[in-house]
C-alpha cells in the first residue's frame, strides 16, 4: 500500500512538473517582446530629458502585464554598442531587432529648429519584415510632443495586442455649436463631499447643499484667432459697459461681448522679440478708463507698459517700465496694482511693492510682506478667516496651496495640488544673455496663475484652478495638461474646504476672472481656455473664451 502511494506521489510530482514547464514555455511564447531604439535628438539644445521622457511613455504606454514586454535600456544598449553601420538604416534596425530576439521594434527621431519641431517614428514588425505603424508630425514648439507620441504608443499597442484603437484623427462631420459645448462638460458641478444630491440627476450640474450659484448652462465664444496666454475684462474704452482684452506671446486683442460673440474691435501687435507675460486692467489712475498693464520681458529685459484709451485711440501713455505687473481684486479694497523689478539673470529681484499713479508716472506706494520665495504671481490677500486681517493665500513652486497669516506663520498647506501653467520666464547664467552657448544652461521658472476672491453671503471664497497634468509631469522643462478643474475654497476654521468646483474640463485654462463680461450687471466666471488637437498635424490649438452665469 505504502508502494502504491509512493509511487502515486511521484507520478502525480512529475505530471505536475511537465505541466509546469510546458505552461511556462506556452506562457513565453505568447508574450510578445518589443524593443525601443533611444530616439535620435538633433537640436542644439540640450534635450537628454525629453529623449528619456519618450522612451518612457512608449514603455509604458506599450507595455501590457502578461502579454506585452518591452526590453530594459541596458539590453538594447549592450546590443547597440556592438553595432558600428552608420548610417542607421531600416536594414539595421531590423538587424538590432533580430540580435535582440524581439518581435516589434521601435525608432525615431526628434528635431528641433527654433521653434519648429518635427517628429519621425516607426515600428517595424520583424516577422512580416516591415514598417507596420509609422508617425510623422510637425508643431511650433515641444507641447504637443507629448500627445503625438502618445497617439503613436497607443497604435503601436493596438498594431501588437491586435485590439481596436479609437481614431482621434478621423475628420466626422462638423459639431453644432450645442453638441461641441455639450462635449465641452458633461457635468459642471460636483457637490460638496458629503453633501448635496448625486450627480445621477441627469442636470448639467449638479448643486451642493448651499446652492452655488451657477445657472445651468454656459456660453462659448467662437474660436479666436491667437493662442490665449492671458485674459482681463474691464470698461477699457470709457463707455461704462466692460470689453474682454486677451493676450497672446506678442499682441493684444480687445473684444466686446455682442449678440451671442466677441467682436474684436483693435488688436495691437507687438515685436517678434517681444515676449507678453501677463495682462491685467484696472482704472490705478482713477480717470474712468481702466488701464491695460502688459508684463513684457525680452530676452532678460524687462518692457513692460500701459495702454490707455486717449482720443478715440488705444494708446502708450507709459513704456520701458521695469516692473513685473500684477492686479489682484482684494476683499475690500478693490484693484491694487503691484509690481517687482527683474535681476540681471532675467528673473524677479528685491520685493513686491504697491504701485500708484502720482505725478503723471506710476510710483512705488509700500512694501508687501510676503513669505519668502513668494513672487508677484500666483498669491492673493484674503481675509479668510474674516478676522478683519487679510491672509496671504498662494499657491507655491510645488502646487500646493498654502494660506499664511499676515505676519508670515503659515496656517495651512493644501494636500492636494492647484494651479499649473504653461507660462514661464527663463533664468539665465548671471550677466549672461540667451544665446547658443547658454542653451541647455538656463532653468524655467513657472508663473502660477492668478487667485480670485468672491464675497457671498459674507463668506470670501478662494477661487483657484486647477490644471491636471498630462502624462504625470513627464518632462522636466515642458508640461502639457489635457484637463482642467475651477474650485472654490472656503475657510472651516482648520484650512481651506471645497465648497464647489467644476467637473473635469476638455482643456488648459490659461487665465481666468470673476467680471461681467456681457453687462448684465451681474459677475460671470470667465475662462480663457486652449484644447489641444491630438492625433491630426494639420489642426493646432484652439483657443475659446468660456463664460458661465454666477448668481450673486
Amino acid at each position: 500500500m505504502k508502494k502504491v502511494t509512493l509511487k502515486f506521489i511521484k507520478l502525480s510530482s512529475l505530471i505536475l512538473l511537465y505541466l509546469f514547464i510546458f505552461h511556462s514555455i506556452t506562457y513565453a511564447d505568447n508574450i510578445v517582446k518589443v524593443a525601443v531604439l533611444p530616439f535620435q535628438i538633433n537640436s542644439s539644445e540640450n534635450l537628454d530629458y525629453l529623449k528619456k521622457g519618450i522612451l518612457d511613455m512608449l514603455t509604458s504606454r506599450i507595455s501590457v502585464e502578461d502579454k506585452v514586454v518591452v526590453l530594459e535600456g541596458i539590453q538594447v544598449n549592450e546590443v547597440l554598442s556592438r553595432i558600428h553601420e552608420s548610417p542607421i538604416t531600416e536594414e539595421v534596425i531590423k538587424k538590432i531587432g533580430t540580435q535582440l530576439g524581439v518581435d516589434f521594434i521601435i525608432s525615431g527621431s526628434l528635431t528641433k529648429i527654433g521653434e519648429s519641431v518635427s517628429i519621425d517614428a516607426k515600428m517595424f514588425d520583424l516577422k512580416e519584415k516591415k514598417s507596420v505603424t509609422s508617425l510623422f508630425a510637425t508643431s511650433k514648439g515641444l507641447d504637443n510632443v507629448i500627445p503625438e507620441i502618445s497617439e503613436f504608443a497607443l497604435k503601436a499597442n493596438s498594431r501588437i495586442t491586435g485590439k481596436p484603437y479609437p481614431v482621434y484623427s478621423s475628420s466626422p462631420p462638423p459639431p453644432t455649436a450645442s453638441a461641441e459645448a455639450s462635449a465641452f462638460m458633461s457635468e459642471f458641478l460636483v457637490s460638496k463631499k458629503g453633501k448635496g444630491t448625486s450627480s445621477d440627476t441627469g442636470s448639467e450640474f449638479v448643486m451642493s447643499g448651499d446652492p452655488l450659484r451657477l445657472k445651468k448652462g454656459f456660453w462659448k465664444s467662437q474660436r479666436l484667432d491667437l493662442e490665449i496666454k492671458g485674459i482681463a475684462v474691464g470698461d477699457v474704452d470709457g463707455d461704462g459697459k466692460n470689453e474682454t482684452v486677451v493676450m497672446d506671446n506678442n499682441s493684444i486683442s480687445i473684444y466686446r461681448y455682442s449678440e451671442d460673440r466677441l467682436t474684436l474691435i483693435k488688436k495691437i501687435k507687438g515685436k517678434k522679440s517681444d515676449n507678453y507675460l501677463s495682462i491685467d486692467v484696472a482704472d490705478i489712475n482713477k480717470n474712468g478708463i481702466s488701464e491695460i498693464f502688459v508684463t513684457n520681458l525680452v530676452d532678460t529685459r524687462l518692457d513692460s507698459f500701459v495702454i490707455e484709451f486717449q482720443k478715440g485711440d488705444f494708446v502708450k501713455i507709459a513704456t520701458g517700465i521695469n516692473y513685473f505687473f500684477k492686479v489682484i481684486e482684494t476683499s475690500k479694497n478693490g484693484s491694487m496694482l503691484l509690481g517687482q523689478k527683474v535681476g540681471l539673470d532675467g528673473i524677479f529681484y528685491g520685493g513686491v511693492t504697491q504701485l500708484i499713479w502720482k505725478d503723471n508716472k506710476y510710483m512705488e506706494e509700500q512694501n508687501i510682506s510676503l513669505p519668502p520665495g513668494a513672487i508677484v504671481y500666483g498669491f492673493n490677500l484674503i481675509d479668510v478667516d474674516k478676522d478683519g486681517k487679510k491672509e496671504i493665500v498662494l499657491i507655491d513652486n510645488y502646487d500646493n496651496l498654502k494660506v499664511f497669516s499676515n505676519s508670515g506663520e503659515l496656517m495651512w498647506k493644501s494636500d492636494e495640488i492647484y494651479g499649473g501653467t504653461k507660462n514661464f520666464l527663463t533664468k539665465y547664467l548671471s550677466g549672461t544673455k540667451p544665446t547658443d552657448a547658454t542653451e541647455g544652461l538656463e532653468t524655467r521658472l513657472y508663473l502660477q496663475n492668478r487667485i480670485l476672491v468672491q464675497n457671498h453671503k459674507g463668506e470670501n471664497e478662494v477661487v483657484v484652478v486647477r490644471n491636471i497634468p498630462g502624462a504625470g509631469k513627464l518632462f522636466e522643462r515642458t508640461r502639457m495638461y489635457k484637463d482642467s478643474e475651477i474650485y472654490s475654497l472656503t475657510w472651516d476654521g482648520l484650512g481651506l474646504s471645497e465648497n464647489w468646483r467644476t467637473k473635469k474640463i476638455y482643456g488648459y485654462i490659461a487665465d481666468f476672472q470673476i467680471k461681467d463680461v456681457d453687462n448684465d450687471g451681474k459677475d460671470e466666471l470667465v475662462v480663457g481656455i486652449i484644447q489641444t488637437s491630438i492625433g491630426s498635424i494639420f489642426k493646432g490649438d484652439k483657443s475659446y473664451v468660456l463664460v458661465y452665469k454666477l448668481i450673486n
